[in-house]
């Protein structure tokens, strides 16, 4: 077993507890996102993480700031930790493109419920993102491997 496959492992186990925790608690506990991010310390290229932590990360930051100031509606900082470590792991590219695979399969069920809802407002839907960030973080460190390997 290589390196990456034991790394990649560790990550999917690790989002996958974060998803449950999320459905279950509506919380993620700052554990997970921390050994995540020693998850990132396998086979590391240092800059490429450092970066990846930080523009991962921060949209995320910048969004919680942003919608609770305009809307009332909240981002959890949980979610905002994990998105970080996630970066750490995979780096610029890769982070990225779990954030635009997660988010659009977030949107497009938000966007199911609210259709299937009695009540139609879109600001009384409220979901766990948790489990969206585990379906793109296996998306995106499965690209990343078929990336290694090409």
């Amino acid at each position: 077993m290589t390196i990456g496959t034991i790394k990649g492992l560790l990550f999917v186990m690790l989002l996958i507890l974060a998803a449950v925790s999320d459905l279950r608690k509506r919380e993620i506990p700052d554990i997970i996102p921390f050994f995540i991010l020693l998850t990132g310390f396998l086979s590391i290229n240092l800059l490429d993480a450092f970066l990846g932590l930080i523009l991962t990360g921060f949209p995320y930051l910048l969004a919680a700031v942003l919608i609770q100031k305009e809307s009332g509606l909240s981002m959890g900082g949980g979610d905002i930790k994990l998105m970080a470590a996630c970066g750490f792991v995979l780096g610029v590219p890769f982070g990225a493109l779990q954030s635009i695979i997660s988010l659009i399969i977030a949107l497009v069920i938000s966007l199911c419920a609210r259709l299937f809802s009695s009540n139609r407002k879109l600001s009384s839907i409220t979901l766990p993102l948790a489990p969206f960030f585990c379906v793109g973080g296996i998306f995106s460190y499965s690209a990343l491997l078929l990336s290694a390997i090409n």
